[in-house]
């Protein structure tokens, strides 16, 4: 399959890395906006296409880099948050079992409670509030349900998203556009 491309035009290398992150070019953040623009750009990518990131700049910005270090740098840190996300995701399933564990053994108790209540307050009071046990308890399992089905699966699509990105390659490409002019026509 042909490569998907992720094109960025930038007049110096610096506009690609977060300007407070004062790391080595290998270790530094990429800027949260072009991380956002490169996350977009992922998700409407075919999953099997393998991606490139071409970086469009001048000539004279373009002589003095080394692609290499640079493709290192974007692949380091798009394989930090990957990593990240992956413990992230590995610590929320601990706390959802905990969470089931919690929510069964109160389950249980409210089942027992309801049952004892039925069977020492007769008529619909007992009734009431044996039954209302009995929903409390199902209530309290909402969390650890909802965690199971629905929410752990945000968090394992952003980490194979970042791991996609951690995985590209990267092109460097003279950007042949004028630069602009600093008088209006």
């Amino acid at each position: 399959m042909a490569p998907f491309e992720i094109d960025l035009r930038l007049r110096t290398l610096d506009e690609l890395f977060n300007s407070l992150d004062p790391s080595p070019l290998v270790e530094r953040d990429i800027d949260d906006a072009i991380e956002d623009y490169m996350i977009d750009f992922v998700q409407d990518a075919p999953h099997d296409a393998p991606l490139v990131l071409v970086l469009h700049l001048p000539a004279a910005t373009l002589e003095r880099l080394d692609a290499g270090v640079v493709e290192k740098s974007v692949v380091n840190y798009f394989s930090f948050l990957s990593d990240r996300q992956n413990r992230q995701l590995r610590l929320f399933m601990r706390e959802s079992r905990r969470d089931a564990l919690v929510g069964l053994i109160f389950l249980i108790a409210c089942i027992a409670g309801s049952q004892a209540f039925r069977a020492f307050v007769p008529g619909v009071a007992g009734a009431l509030v044996s039954e209302g046990l009995i929903i409390i308890g199902w209530v309290a399992n909402w969390r650890p349900v909802s965690a199971f089905l629905y929410d752990w699966r945000p968090a394992r699509e952003k980490a194979r998203t970042y791991a996609r990105l951690a995985s590209l390659s990267l092109q460097l490409r003279e950007d042949v556009r004028p630069a602009p002019s600093p008088f209006p026509v």
